[in-house]
């Protein structure tokens, strides 16, 4: 319930504060005394953007605020507990203050019991606190998404909704859950087989330690064969087998040693050193002949040493800059794959609780849909019943279901249509209904759902649109009927709507001090006497009217 709103710096508003009790509130006043400034500051109070414009002139800032008992709204308690750090009041009782600050350096700000907040949090709550029915973007009816939820509050299908929402998030859940495994399990096993690919091909390459240095070596021979056999041939013929070979003359060098040791003794121990450099000489003359055999010019080995490089430079490219660290990742591969776990018993156990859990969400779906159907009939006539009495008389309502894939709300899109005028066809009720219509059609609607409805408080502007005379008498008794189940604020032109008032305020505008002011008076049994009587006379009010005026007011006291 809105307990209280003030205004400040409000366009024409200077400052202001109505308090508005349980029951109908109604605010009259004159065409241009600032109603429709009072409501478009309640639609800050909605989220709205905000506007320089409407700060008034000379002002730096413009607020508004408004004071709500939300102890009976417990969908608002819900949606605000982890938003709002704490609600004022004891108990059951809590208080919800909104205050919204518009600036024109444009940094505008949020509060809600004293803490800052956003748009987006105050949007929500918004939309949980108020309903303003008339010519704006909050008209809930021109939304379609909302005409499901209508269908549902009317049939008493909430319940079944709940209990088909409880299951379908099940459904979703699990769903997510067998398809995350699903794609967990294709990945592992791509994993899987690539890493048993990559071992498979370090184990199939033959790849040794040190084996990379050998080709190397080898290559090394092989690409200098001919260099290395001319150095071995060239040096066994110098040392042994050709023409004045170091061997020949060092053996003639010894043959007369033998002769003159006899001479001189002390030559023996040269002698013998010569003696045995000869067989050194012999020994290495045998080793470079068959060094000489052993080189050989051969392309082809030298081509698959090449070959046999490039695959170890592939090996190392791929899995480590060493044969080390090949061997390295190949063991930490081959241990990963051992660690691989099977996700299939898993993934049965979750397919087998999916299959029997989707039949139960689709069987409640379609019980939800076909209760809707039969629902949809009842309101139909309901609406239509409501609406003729309400002075559109002919109009004909309908509800438009099609089936849509599996959803929140189950399988059935809802739409709203109406024709207003005989002969024409229905349309889409957000399309073509005027204002007027609109909050008759929200009129009519509240009172069919206000037994099971939420705690909103209801704004209807332009309710009197087209009426006038007993039909305003019907309007203003069903808005008291409304107003039973809901706070109810009406704005209005007629004094048959207003006579049915809980508490009545008069907005008007004056001129002070040069400027142009609105301001709102909270109207006594003697004043709403007056207000009524001008409402039904104009300007001239006489002592006729305001007669007039009190036996309007007795009569809409009476049951």
């Amino acid at each position: 319930m809105l307990l209280e709103l003030r205004i400040k710096n409000f366009a024409i508003i200077d400052e202001l504060s109505l308090s508005f009790s349980k029951g109908l509130n109604i605010l009259t006043g004159e065409t241009g005394a600032g109603k429709s400034i009072i409501l478009n500051a309640v639609h800050l109070l909605l989220g709205d953007k905000a506007s320089e414009e409407w700060i008034r002139s000379s002002e730096e800032e413009a607020i508004v605020e408004a004071i709500f008992d939300i102890s009976g709204n417990a969908e608002i308690k819900e949606r605000l507990k982890d938003k709002v750090s704490h609600l004022r009041g004891e108990g059951e009782e809590k208080l919800l203050l909104i205050r919204r600050v518009i600036s024109r350096s444009g940094r505008g700000k949020v509060f809600m019991n004293g803490s800052l907040a956003t748009l987006g949090v105050l949007s929500e709550a918004g939309e949980g606190l108020l309903s303003i029915y008339g010519q704006h973007e909050h008209q809930s009816l021109q939304r379609v998404e909302t005409h499901v939820d209508i269908l549902d509050e009317f049939g008493g299908l909430l319940g079944l909704r709940e209990e088909f929402q409880k299951q379908y998030q099940e459904f979703v859940s699990l769903a997510e859950e067998v398809e995350r495994i699903r794609a967990d399990k294709e990945r592992r096993t791509k994993e899987r087989e690539l890493m048993a690919f990559q071992s498979r091909e370090i184990e199939a390459s033959g790849i040794q330690p040190g084996e990379e240095e050998s080709l190397k070596e080898e290559r090394g021979i092989l690409n200098h064969a001919k260099k290395l056999m001319d150095f071995a041939h060239v040096s066994e013929e110098t040392i042994y087998s050709g023409e004045g070979s170091a061997i020949e003359r060092i053996q003639r060098i010894v043959n007369q040693g033998r002769e003159v040791i006899a001479i001189d003794p002390s030559l023996s121990q040269s002698l013998k050193a010569l003696e045995s450099t000869l067989i050194q000489l012999e020994d290495i003359t045998l080793t470079l002949r068959e060094y000489s055999r052993r080189v050989e010019i051969n392309p082809m080995r030298l081509e698959e040493i090449e070959s046999r490089l490039e695959e170890i430079d592939r090996l190392k490219r791929k899995y480590g800059s060493t044969i080390k660290e090949i061997f390295s990742f190949k063991h930490r591969t081959d241990e990963a794959l051992k660690s691989f776990t099977s996700d299939e018993e898993r993934l049965l156990q979750l397919e087998s609780r999916l299959s029997p859990l989707r039949q139960t969400v689709n069987g409640l779906a379609g019980k939800l849909s076909d209760a809707r159907k039969k629902v949809a009939l009842e309101l139909k006539k309901s609406v239509e019943k409501e609406l003729s009495s309400l002075g559109m008389k002919k109009t004909v309502f309908e509800i438009h279901m099609d089936p849509l894939p599996l959803s929140p709300k189950g399988v059935d899109g809802v739409e709203f249509l109406i024709s207003p005028n005989v002969g024409e066809e229905v349309k889409p009720l957000a399309k073509i209904a005027s204002g007027g219509e609109l909050s008759r059609m929200m009129l009519a609607m509240k009172r069919i759902l206000a037994k099971v409805g939420g705690k909103q408080v209801l704004i209807f502007d332009e309710v009197d649109s087209g009426i006038g005379g007993a039909m305003a008498e019907v309007v203003g008794k069903k808005l008291r009927e409304l107003s039973r189940h809901h706070q109810v604020i009406c704005v209005t032109h007629l004094p048959q709507i207003a006579s049915f008032a809980d508490q009545h305020h008069s907005v008007r505008k004056e001129v002070k001090a040069g400027r142009t002011l609105t301001s709102v008076d909270r109207l006594d049994q003697e004043a709403i006497v007056d207000e009524i009587a001008r409402m039904l006379g104009g300007v001239k009010v006489t002592e006729k009217t305001r007669a007039h005026a009190k036996e309007m007011i007795e009569n809409a006291k009476r049951p």
